[in-house]
């Protein structure tokens, strides 16, 4: 099974562009530190990003250092294994349960959630906290049950919650100490409760030093109260001074009950399964007893506290939940699924699931099908920038999906007629994770066709080189992060006004000027009129490359 999941995990890397705003402003900052650029801080277009801890782009640019280049499954890669990592801590906890197979189950289960698949292949921070503070609870409970060399297992847990810092700030020893504070507390363990945060403090301290330091350095009191103060209180506090900056102090401030109507739809499809596993736990009279039982609980609750208090709140916050949700489904899931031991209510939520998963399994198949016959007849200009046969290739592993699909459901409902509810538990998610792989590997390249940046610099570099002024009338990190990755170069902040042609025009060096396609009729007709330039777009590329437009003298 684990073998299975690391396979999972790495599939989706290395095989298409940068796409989302996650990808490329990441990834930019990543490429720039591999490249030459600041370790102190992460850097993007050449200016220093404030935002995080650099824990991610440390290891993504030490991986693109040992590979000797960038590319984008190398800067991917770093969420992959943070979120592999998370997954194998979920079986540790299980065999520590006297569960394995449970928390083999359950590890599937949170490897195939809708929120871990997505963000455990994009360039962000949530996969890396996630581990991180999962590495943490792990470490304090080897200690606290350990029968020998337990100081050096404290140790290890102490210095592991310090460095939870540099994954997303205060947030990952935050995490750590509600639910070890909450639990030394409950357990009335009073020599732990205070001596641990006492020893915490100086290892603490020391962690941060150099990294402190390297920030005096480089930017002094105002990159210490960006980093300590803006980016860390920031988020949790809600201001109405409009002269404090944007971020963090207004991004993302959602109400209290903001995660109940986000968290169910990103947990899919196995929403239903983790409601029940959670009304198992926690109702009383429960049958999962004991210390970690209670540990994990208190874990959950507390660090879901956290998350609710905060006013900032997005959807990808609560991916340092999902390890304790799932192991809780799966040691729950393998007891339901045994011959009567499921109530008439957790059989309906049961057999809901596995019915959606059956239809499921026959309709992405079917889907994808459809995407290549969408793509090869009616969007030219996509299936046009498709090597030649990847598009026969795509529909060969569509159709193999869609074959395998159906033996699956055959199989699904023969076990289900034959109660053979743990043979489902076991095999179902790996039937599952064969058939998304082989889906998303028919897929993703016309995808990729269609949200590639590449084509665009392509063509910046064609008629721009390497050593031309490049402006663009954007600020988007999103599009700043794809064309500094991709070009490895500055791109100059070109205002819309009588500055854009000052830099067209003026100087020795060429020059040109990106501008979005919703933007350039007005640039065109208002500032470039009658102007000795020429207009250029990508003509073969996807949708994301058909947005800009390149302006530049006229030869």
């Amino acid at each position: 099974m684990l073998a299975l999941l690391a396979v999972f995990f790495l599939f989706g890397l290395f095989d298409h562009a940068l796409w989302s705003s996650n990808d490329t402003r990441e990834g930019a900052m990543i490429a720039a530190m591999a490249r030459g650029g600041s370790w102190t801080l992460p850097e993007l277009n050449d200016e220093p990003y404030l935002e995080k801890p650099p824990l991610l782009h440390w290891t993504g640019a030490v991986l693109c250092r040992l590979a000797g280049t960038v590319n984008e499954g190398l800067v991917r890669l770093p969420a992959a294994l943070y979120g592999f990592g998370s997954v194998v801590l979920i079986w540790l906890f299980g065999r520590a349960l006297g569960r394995e197979r449970a928390g083999l189950i359950a590890a599937a289960l949170c490897s195939t959630a809708l929120l871990m698949t997505e963000y455990s292949k994009v360039v962000l921070t949530d996969t890396a906290l996630t581990f991180v503070v999962m590495l943490s609870l792990w470490l304090f409970w080897r200690a606290y049950t350990a029968t020998a060399w337990r100081g050096l297992g404290y140790f290890l847990f102490l210095l592991a919650t310090a460095a939870a810092f540099y994954a997303k700030g205060l947030l990952g020893p935050g995490f750590v100490w509600v639910a070890v504070g909450l639990f030394l507390l409950w357990r009335r363990e009073w020599k732990l409760l205070f001596g641990l945060p006492l020893a915490f403090l100086p290892l603490f301290a020391l962690v941060l030093a150099p990294w402190v330091g390297a920030l005096w350095l480089a930017g002094g009191r105002d990159y210490l109260v960006g980093v300590f103060w803006d980016n860390q209180f920031g988020r949790f506090l809600s201001f109405h001074d409009t002269s404090l900056p944007l971020d963090p102090y207004f991004v993302h401030k959602e109400p209290f009950w903001y995660y109940l109507k986000s968290a169910p739809v990103r947990l899919l499809p196995w929403t239903l399964l983790v409601g029940a596993a959670l009304a198992g736990w926690f109702r009383r009279g429960s049958a999962y007893r004991g210390d970690l039982a209670l540990f994990l609980r208190l874990a959950l609750v507390t660090m879901a506290a956290v998350l609710h208090i905060s006013a900032a709140k997005t959807a990808c916050y609560v991916l340092p939940l999902l390890p304790l949700l799932f192991l809780l489904t799966g040691v729950w899931l393998e007891d339901a699924l045994r011959p009567g031991a499921a109530r008439r209510w957790e059989v309906v939520l049961l057999g809901v699931t596995a019915g959606a998963l059956a239809v499921l399994a026959l309709l992405a198949p079917l889907g994808v099908l459809g995407a290549h016959v969408f793509f090869r007849y009616f969007d030219h200009g996509v299936h046009g920038h498709l090597p030649a046969g990847l598009t026969a290739y795509g529909v060969m592993l569509a159709v193999l999906a869609l074959g395998l699909a159906i033996l699956f459901v055959r199989r699904l409902w023969r076990w289900q007629r034959a109660g053979e509810g743990q043979a489902i538990a076991w095999q179902g998610p790996q039937m599952l994770i064969t058939l998304l792989v082989l889906c998303l590997a028919a897929l993703l390249p016309i995808l990729d066709a269609a949200k590639s940046y590449r084509p665009l610099a392509e063509l910046v570099l064609k008629h721009v080189g390497v050593s031309g002024r490049l402006g663009f009338t954007s600020d988007e990190e999103r599009d700043l992060g794809a064309l500094t990755f991709y070009l490895g170069r500055h791109v100059d902040f070109v205002a819309r006004d009588e500055s854009l042609t000052e830099y067209l025009l003026v100087g020795r060096r060429p020059a040109g000027v990106l501008i979005l396609a919703d933007q350039f009729e007005a640039v065109r007709d208002q500032l470039l009129a009658g102007c000795p330039v020429q207009y250029l777009r990508v003509t073969a590329g996807g949708y994301k490359a058909r947005d800009y437009w390149l302006v530049m003298p006229r030869p």
